[in-house]
């Protein structure tokens, strides 16, 4: 039905709709590209998953966050692809009948799922661009989900819908330089616009660049990990790595700031191996508080596996890092070495006895030694901060806007 009266911040026309199956404000890269356009003086709104507690609809920071119905049961593919069509079918009439949204400009889709582009049709049809932000790759992330005959035919799937959503956008936005040469060569029968727009750690959140401090030595080492605990990112890896070093008498530290499905397997692995003194689990950190709560440390970790998918992924967790001043012990992933080069600490990936060696090499280095590495990654990864990847897709969104 119309609405009638004067307009209010609630029922302002639309002009650039981001829609992401996930929740807000906590998705950091759905939350940065929304500021993004919202800063060009665009009316924004983000449509998004209703986590507990959270309410239908509210303004944060000029953005109008709207929140449909759904969850993330994490129970089953099954389960998923019926969660992932529910909220795809929200979207669609939120789109389709909305009055907020019968002018909306760009709609700017965020996967996974990649098929939520469905979601776009009603606004493409009233001449809306369509943005297809690829946050994972879908092959990939369904063949290592589910390995087997049934996750072959599963990404087999998910490759024709990649292909088919990639078709259905008008600008196709990557995370990185490796996905973005992985789709180069998954042709879509057409032209295509492909855009690059890093996960830069936001200077919002985490202040400015900070220059490396020269610590002074400890008797301790101190190293920390945030972030989800899932079997994909590795932290049982590390915890068994820290065990190992510390046979070795290097007197370590590690503290686990996060929460997750792992969590629990996690405490019991930190009890079988009697390390409750080296190993301390923490539930996540504010936001405001988190910087100065990783800076306390010596090195930030990031354990991640390798598989079909990890092998094209750049951890949010290193970026951070590097943007604190902190040095950075990895698993070495392609894409680690390629965007920092040898200014980590490397390990070979899933392997605690080679991490125990990393951690090992950490220890011994000098204060020297640890600051020009840092200082390296740094400089390694101002081409792609985010100020220089923010104006990129303001100015993308700028080139969409423009009359035609």
């Amino acid at each position: 039905m119309p609405m009638t009266g004067p307009l209010t911040p609630a029922h302002t026309p639309i002009e650039i709709a981001h829609v992401a199956y996930t929740t807000f404000p906590a998705d950091t890269r759905v939350k940065r590209e929304a500021s993004a356009a919202a800063a060009t003086g665009r009316r924004v709104a983000v449509v998004v998953l209703r986590g507990d507690g959270q309410a239908i609809e509210e303004e944060i920071a000029g953005l109008r966050v709207i929140r449909l119905r759904g969850r993330k049961s994490r129970r089953g593919p099954l389960s998923y692809l019926a969660e992932y069509c529910a909220f795809v079918g929200r979207a669609y009439k939120l789109l389709a009948n909305d009055p907020r949204f019968a002018r909306v400009r760009i709609v700017h889709i965020h996967t996974l799922p990649d098929f939520l582009i469905y979601a776009a049709i009603p606004a493409r049809r009233r001449g809306a661009r369509v943005i297809l932000d690829l946050h994972e790759i879908f092959p990939e992330f369904t063949a290592t989900r589910y390995p087997g005959f049934a996750g072959r035919v599963a990404a087999t799937v998910a490759l024709w819908i990649e292909r088919w959503a990639r078709r259905r956008a008008d600008v196709t936005i990557t995370v990185n330089a490796p996905i973005d040469e992985l789709l180069a060569n998954r042709s879509i029968g057409r032209p295509e616009r492909r855009v690059v727009i890093h996960n830069s750690t936001d200077p919002s959140d985490f202040g400015e660049l900070r220059d490396p401090a020269l610590h002074p030595p400890r008797d301790l080492l101190e190293v920390v990990y945030h972030g989800t605990l899932t079997s994909l990112y590795g932290v049982d890896v590390a915890i068994r790595g820290v065990a190992l070093a510390s046979e070795r008498g290097i007197k370590i530290r590690l503290t686990i700031l996060g929460d997750g499905p792992q969590r629990a397997s996690l405490e019991a692995l930190v009890r079988d191996l009697g390390v409750q003194r080296l190993v301390t689990l923490e539930a996540p950190v504010q936001q405001t508080a988190l910087p100065q709560r990783l800076m306390a440390c010596e090195a930030g970790i990031v354990p991640t596996r390798l598989d079909g998918m990890t092998r094209y992924s750049l951890s949010n967790k290193l970026l951070e890092y590097v943007h604190l001043g902190i040095p950075v012990l990895a698993a070495r992933l392609p894409t680690y070495v390629q965007y920092l080069g040898e200014n980590a600490w490397y390990w070979t990936p899933n392997d605690p006895l080679d991490l125990a060696r990393a951690i090992a090499d950490f220890a011994a280095a000098s204060a020297e030694q640890l600051l020009v590495r840092t200082r390296r990654a740094q400089q390694q990864l101002k081409r792609i901060a985010w100020p220089l990847e923010r104006a990129k897709l303001q100015a993308l969104y700028a080139e969409l806007l423009a009359p035609t």
